[in-house]
């Protein structure tokens, strides 16, 4: 199966979730070890300011810190429990609603995901530090966060 088939398959799952439908999240580039989801933000999900809601902004970082954690597993999804343990967030500028939509790129390393494969097939507990980059339309990063992906091996 070709990584766009992968990706689709994936975004199909993600949006099957109430907080995909509701924040409008959009695959935008799936690959092994890459994952990308812009967000246009609507009226609902500005703040006072007229800003992106900072929680909108965590659940864009987190959903594409997920699927890069799967991005070189789609295979093998099925000997694995997925779930993010911990996250974090840092706000480096205004998410201003009109220079939407944001996007969210996360990237691992081929030589992070080859260990990842070899520790599913060997049954370890696996934990991953997932790297995300929030930037507007123009380019310029909004936020950068960083996530704890945990797999492993599901119950026999």
């Amino acid at each position: 199966m070709d990584s766009a088939t992968m990706g689709d398959l994936v975004m199909a799952g993600f949006k099957k979730l109430g907080f995909i439908q509701f924040t409008g999240i959009e695959a935008v580039d799936f690959a092994s070890g890459r994952n990308v989801v812009s967000m246009a933000p609507k009226p609902e999900h500005l703040n006072h300011n007229g800003d992106m809601h900072a929680a909108l902004l965590f659940g864009l970082a987190e959903t594409a810190a997920m699927g890069a954690s799967i991005s070189g597993i789609v295979d093998l999804m099925g000997e694995t429990f997925i779930v993010a343990r911990d996250g974090q967030i840092t706000y480096l500028a205004r998410a201003k609603g009109e220079l939407g939509p944001f996007i969210a790129t996360s990237e691992l390393s081929a030589e992070l995901i080859a260990r990842t494969r070899s520790d599913i097939k060997a049954r370890n507990e696996i934990e991953l530090e997932v790297p995300v980059l929030i930037a507007d339309s123009t380019g310029k990063a909004v936020a950068s966060a960083a996530f704890t992906a945990v797999i492993r091996p599901r119950r026999e």
